[in-house]
């Protein structure tokens, strides 16, 4: 098995795509692409600073040598764009057979790039490859990934510690969203939030759903009964928004 490197050849790749296939060669389909993979089908969660880098591995089918070849990940329409990523490196491939190659190339989602929180959803794979044919095939609408904001859960504070059975115990905590219109975490009210506990030696379930209030923040009382541990955990919205769990705060009940 051979393993390439489109270097130098990508350029001419770039340069190329954009002449249109000729009919006839579109017909005889001398390149086809199949098997694309992205993050083990997990969606990318993408915060406000650091950009989300991932892998995406495809298969490229060719009737002559392969000379290039490339991945884009996008979101809106294949020819009206509204956010796409960046290469990070050259696409290798690896010669499965004399027509097969398997190939891999890193791409990121730049969070500064993205203008507005519209673009976060289902996001499309386009490949292109070029052969030394000078036949260049592209294809968009490929491999649909879901590109979520990225949440995070401030620490859960439960107060007082240590508490009287039968007392009241308040705890309190703070949701916020990656803003890709401000590029910072904000929070918003009305966003449903699980309270949960778990008592020494057993698991979390949740005790009660309370919406965040102003800016994110997270507020709830309950009666103490059992010692154990109080978190707070936000299932997200899987079109748009990541999940998120708080750290838990233990809590002694005398």
């Amino acid at each position: 098995m051979r393993i390439r490197s489109f270097v130098g050849a990508l350029c001419g790749a770039l340069a190329l795509s954009a002449l249109a296939v000729p009919a006839a060669q579109a017909e005889e389909n001398p390149i086809t692409f199949s098997s694309v993979a992205i993050n083990g089908g997990e969606p990318l969660v993408v915060g406000t600073g650091t950009p989300k880098q991932f892998r995406v591995h495809y298969t490229v089918h060719h009737i002559n040598q392969l000379y290039s070849s490339r991945a884009t990940l996008y979101a809106g329409g294949l020819d009206t764009r509204s956010a796409q990523t960046r290469p990070v490196s050259e696409p290798s491939c690896q010669d499965l057979s004399a027509t097969v190659a398997r190939c891999a190339q890193t791409l990121a989602i730049d969070p500064k790039s993205l203008v507005d929180n519209g673009v976060a959803g289902t996001w499309h794979v386009y490949l292109q490859a070029t052969d030394a044919d000078h036949n260049v095939v592209g294809k968009g609408g490929l491999y649909p990934t879901k590109v979520l904001r990225a949440s995070t859960m401030a620490r859960t504070n439960a107060d007082p510690e240590p508490v009287v059975k039968g007392k009241t115990l308040t705890i309190t905590g703070k949701l916020a969203h990656a803003d890709w219109t401000t590029h910072t975490y904000t929070g918003q009210a009305g966003k449903p939030v699980a309270l949960q506990f778990r008592p020494d030696g057993g698991s979390y379930t949740t005790v009660k759903t309370v919406n965040t209030g102003s800016g994110g923040a997270l507020k709830a009382t309950v009666t103490a009964n059992t010692t154990g541990a109080w978190r707070w955990y936000h299932a997200g919205d899987s079109a748009a928004v990541n999940g998120a769990i708080a750290v838990g705060d233990g809590v002694v009940v005398e």
